[in-house]
């Protein structure tokens, strides 16, 4: 387990330092914020309305259905 994870992060460095995977990143980033600022905001509101400790399964309904209204 070790070893895969020594060569996976070995990868990840190689990839970041990448300059052409860093502005693919970036555009990435910018176009999806938006979205997800948008996403956050639905489900910061079911939790005012439903407590997702308290009852988890009412908040996970009104996060379902708030982001598929939104489709």
């Amino acid at each position: 387990m070790p070893l895969l994870r020594a060569l996976l992060w070995k990868a990840a460095r190689h990839l970041a330092s990448d300059p052409r995977v860093r502005e693919i990143a970036a555009d990435t980033y910018a176009k999806t914020r938006p979205k997800v600022e948008e996403t956050a905001r639905q489900i910061r509101n079911a939790a005012r309305e439903a407590s997702p400790l308290d009852d988890p399964a009412e908040f996970a309904r009104r996060v379902r259905d708030r982001l598929r209204r939104k489709e």
